[in-house]
């Protein structure tokens, strides 16, 4: 009898656990279903190659596919709109000298030229400074001396009437520089400065090829048939951001080793093209629009020491930030990128007679908004148009380009968008007569426009250009020039591009299947960011949920022992993740975050935090955002609207 009862009970303890592993089996499905819902093929297909070598293919994308209309046909920025409604700027500039109008100053502050009094100080880098960069310091007041040139570069300029301030204005002036090269043993000869020529670094922010075709159409026409610009079709980022895309451009060195080295140090001492050519006996200039990110200041780095260039308003423009805050993007009552410009064109032009190298980077409209750089079309195209009708691009190379694509935001959450991103714009401009004087060089040039390039090569062929007219065409340690054989073989490895930016077909795009691994791997993505965010910013950060796995591929080939894989998660709270790992054994063995990157704006949600660069890995908890106001010293994207959710693109096979 109670051999029986044993085998009843034992019947139902097995019963019981069949009926636990069903639960839980379903349980996990269910999770599965909810966190990775209905995956399906992507639907965007490409039209054709763009570029298509042994080593690498480029697809070939409509800018204006249905499936990315929405996001990528926003509303025009309002950059303008925001400076015209401005009062108008009253004080105008001929080069160095200074007159009122005064129709303008009756119409907009209501008083006469005999009414006010008006006073200037010049704006200089805070040499005491521990970072000097950041730091601008004003002069002494002076009289502002109307119709009487100025002796001065970079000027704040303030009237008042009866006392009270009127308006405060700041200006760039462009004066002539005495330059002696820092090398004691370069020749004077006038055979020795023959072939040289000018160069002309160009960079506008945040604008991959694509979308420079949408909405810079004028300038594109005006290069391409006029200027003869060569177009590096393959031009293939090397990083995620700014720094490490443009730093191999101007050092030929990495971005991780660069910020290794130069973290705690100014970056004085630190290999810059600029200091090549300057040594040569060139004049040189450094412009970076957006003082807050300046290239060698943010996050947290030490900038310069002394001041790197000749022509240098970085102080002018940090001054300009400080002061105005929101409305950055406006010089008075005009557009500062338009005003930087003219400065530009006014620089040039007094230095026709010489040799310059110019490094100018433009960001504010560019940089959180897709249709900013539309505003820079007829501008840029009327700047270069100038450039060549006064000759000065007879004895110029111009190097214009971008560092990556739009990063964030909806549009980078679509499969043009993450192409996008990888493959910024960039053309090469060279005078007729030194095309005719390196013939091998052209031709090669010529057959480049359809390789893979990279910054690297960039600087590889710029650093040719400071010998001149002995072209050396070696290569760097990771660079190609450009103007020598890119072998068609060429692939992303060889280029020293991570998988995570290239943007060649047969990347992360073999269908990922196995469910559960997609979901652990993802669980684990969480909770690695989420141990960042408790490391760097201590129990000030939200804790991140997995909402849904949007996105999972697989790296097209097989790896023996390993996968690496990406996957595109959304949070709660809402945030986008793009992460790449690597899985070894089974999909319970070992895991590893290779990269992530955060794909929304999260400026306003990271107001609790110091300036770092670990700020993606974190929303602040409600009760220490209450504390903050909603303005801000960093940019704040203009943007229509947030993605919704139902308009989350979820596939797995990219």
């Amino acid at each position: 009898m109670w051999r029986l009862a044993r085998i009843k009970r034992r019947g139902l303890q097995a019963a019981l656990l069949l009926l636990y592993v069903v639960f839980v089996y379903n349980f996990i499905r269910v999770e599965i279903s909810f966190l990775v819902p209905k995956f399906r093929t992507m639907t965007l297909l490409s039209n054709g190659h763009l570029l298509e070598t042994p080593g690498c293919s480029f697809p070939l994308y409509d800018p204006y596919h249905w499936s990315v209309r929405s996001k990528a046909n926003v509303a025009d920025a309002p950059y303008e709109e925001l400076c015209s409604a401005r009062n108008l700027t009253v004080i105008v500039q001929d080069l160095d000298v200074f007159t009122l109008d005064s129709k303008r100053l009756l119409l907009s502050y209501n008083v006469t030229e005999g009414d006010i009094e008006c006073y200037y100080r010049e704006v200089f880098r805070d040499e005491e400074a521990e970072v000097p960069d950041v730091k601008p310091t004003l002069g002494t007041v002076h009289a502002l001396p109307f119709g009487e040139p100025l002796d001065a570069e970079y000027v704040q300029m303030s009237c008042e009437a009866n006392g009270t301030l009127l308006f405060t204005e700041h200006f760039l002036i462009s004066q002539r520089k005495f330059v002696e090269p820092e090398s004691n043993d370069l020749p004077h000869t006038p055979s020795s400065q023959a072939g040289r020529m000018s160069i002309l670094v160009l960079g506008i922010d945040s604008t991959s090829r694509i979308n420079f075709n949408r909405h810079m159409k004028k300038t594109r026409k005006y290069i391409t048939e006029e200027l003869n610009a060569f177009e590096l079709l393959g031009f293939n980022k090397v990083g995620e951001n700014s720094f490490p895309n443009l730093i191999p451009l101007l050092s030929g060195i990495s971005g991780p080793d660069a910020e290794s080295l130069f973290k705690r140090y100014h970056f004085d001492s630190f290999p810059l093209l600029w200091k090549v050519f300057k040594s040569q006996g060139y004049t040189t200039l450094f412009l970076d629009e957006m003082p807050y990110y300046s290239l060698f200041t943010y996050p947290n780095l030490t900038g310069f020491k002394d001041q790197p260039t000749d022509y240098y308003p970085v102080p002018l423009l940090w001054l300009m930030e400080e002061k105005f805050g929101g409305n950055k993007y406006c010089a008075g009552s005009r557009l500062k990128t338009k005003v930087l410009i003219e400065y530009l064109s006014d620089v040039l032009k007094m230095n026709r007679d010489t040799h310059m190298f110019s490094y100018v980077w433009f960001a504010d409209l560019a940089h959180n908004h897709m249709k900013g750089i539309k505003i820079m079309d007829e501008p840029i195209e009327a700047f270069l148009r100038h450039l060549s009708n006064d000759g000065i691009l007879e004895n110029t190379a111009v190097l214009f380009f971008s560092d990556h694509g739009n990063r964030i935001g909806p549009f980078r959450l679509t499969e043009i968008g993450r192409h996008e991103d990888k493959t910024p714009f960039c053309f090469l401009i060279l005078p007729k007569r030194f095309l005719a004087q390196y013939p091998e060089a052209a031709a090669q040039l010529e057959v480049n426009q359809h390789r893979l390039v990279t910054p690297y090569d960039l600087h590889a062929t710029l650093l040719s250009l400071s010998g001149l007219p002995a072209l050396n065409l070696a290569p760097t340690n990771k660079g190609l020039n450009i103007f020598s054989r890119i072998p068609p073989e060429r692939t992303c490895s060889d280029a020293f591009i991570a998988p995570e930016f290239c943007a060649c077909i047969g990347g992360f795009s073999r269908r990922l299947d196995d469910l559960e691994l997609v979901l652990s791997f993802s669980h684990y993505a969480l909770s690695y960011i989420n141990a960042l965010a408790q490391l760097h910013f201590q129990n000030k950060c939200v804790i991140w949920k997995l909402n849904s796995v949007d996105e999972a591929s697989a790296l097209g080939g097989s790896v023996v022992g390993k996968h690496l894989i990406r996957v595109l998660i959304t949070t709660v709270p809402t945030a986008h993740f793009e992460v790449y790992g690597t899985l070894r054994n089974t999909s319970f063995g070992e895991k590893h975050v290779d990269f992530f990157q955060r794909l929304d704006w999260y400026s306003d949600g990271t107001k609790c935090l110091p300036k770092s660069s670990w700020q993606k890995v974190c929303m602040c908890k409600p009760d220490l955002l209450r504390n903050f106001s909603t303005s801000s010293v960093s940019p704040k994207p203009i943007t229509t609207r947030l993605l919704e959710p139902s308009q989350n693109v979820r596939g797995l096979s990219l």
